[in-house]
């Protein structure tokens, strides 16, 4: 079994893509009536908006959840940072 390697890096990285999820689900309405004649039928452009209004919903949901685990990433990030900082300082000696 593999040992767990995390790293400040990584979980900056890691909060810097939750930020980019976020993102992406709080501005999909943005494209959703972008050219709605790729549909063809007016009965199934009708039907992708209806769509679009009924996933908002949801969306703005899931966009709460991940923006609560983003903040939350983003504390752990800086409790890390300070252990590890408390324990290379607790690491270094001063030589006399």
């Amino acid at each position: 079994m593999a040992n767990l390697i995390v790293t400040s890096a990584l979980l900056v990285e890691s909060a810097e893509k939750l930020a980019s999820i976020r993102q992406e689900f709080d501005h999909t309405d943005d494209h959703a009536g972008a050219d709605p004649s790729i549909w063809g039928q007016s009965a199934l452009e009708s039907a992708m908006e209806q769509f679009a209004g009924d996933w908002g919903i949801h969306r703005a949901k899931i966009s709460t959840a991940v923006g609560e685990l983003h903040t939350k990433l983003e504390d752990m990030t800086a409790g890390w940072n300070d252990t590890e900082q408390k324990l290379s300082d607790s690491l270094t000696t001063e030589k006399v």
